[in-house]
């Protein structure tokens, strides 16, 4: 289950991803970035779409890092995410302005160890954040994860991409330079 912990962590951080202020929520989303993860036993993929449509991707797995080909990032970028069973447990909030579905389920045992769990977060503003994980348990093969977040703004894209540990350094330069956008030191 810590493996999950992790991917609800960085689900929930993603939450405070800034957005473009501007009255005009049309203008607003126009100049919005989309960030999704998936992730699936040792293997991470960072696709990052551009306001113009542009997808841009790249991969992690035990150590290496590399870009990903632009054809590859744009078919992955639209296969639908991956999707739990109907998870038992959910819980609800709606507000003006805000809404927040949490579901989960675990396996049943008292191990704790395996599980699915799904965080819907969006706001009035076009922000929003889902997360959508399981984790098959101790032996299985089947751990997975995928976040996206949408209405992301330039700045709130460098960090995410400054912040990724599993990408090297070459890596970030290049997402960075295949979306125009200079590093967040260079700002």
């Amino acid at each position: 289950m810590r493996w999950l912990v992790a991917v609800l962590a960085l689900g929930l951080a993603a939450c405070d991803v800034s957005t473009s202020s501007s009255s005009d929520s049309e203008t607003a989303s126009a100049d919005t970035y989309t960030i999704e993860i998936r992730a699936e036993d040792l293997v991470q993929t960072y696709l990052i779409t551009a306001p113009d449509g542009r997808t841009v991707g790249a991969r992690a797995s035990e150590g290496a890092s590399a870009l990903m080909d632009a054809t590859r990032a744009r078919s992955l970028a639209a296969e639908a995410p991956p999707q739990n069973e109907e998870l038992s447990e959910r819980v609800a909030i709606r507000l003006p302005g805000f809404e927040m579905t949490v579901a989960g389920q675990d396996d049943g045992t008292d191990n704790g160890d395996s599980g699915q769990v799904r965080i819907s977060v969006g706001g009035g503003d076009g922000q929003h954040v889902t997360v959508n994980a399981d984790e098959g348990g101790p032996g299985e093969a089947d751990d997975r994860a995928y976040v996206r977040i949408t209405g992301a703004d330039a700045d709130a894209v460098r960090n995410f991409v400054a912040e990724q540990e599993d990408l090297s350094a070459e890596v970030k330069q290049q997402l960075l330079t295949e979306l125009a956008l200079a590093p967040a030191s260079e700002n």
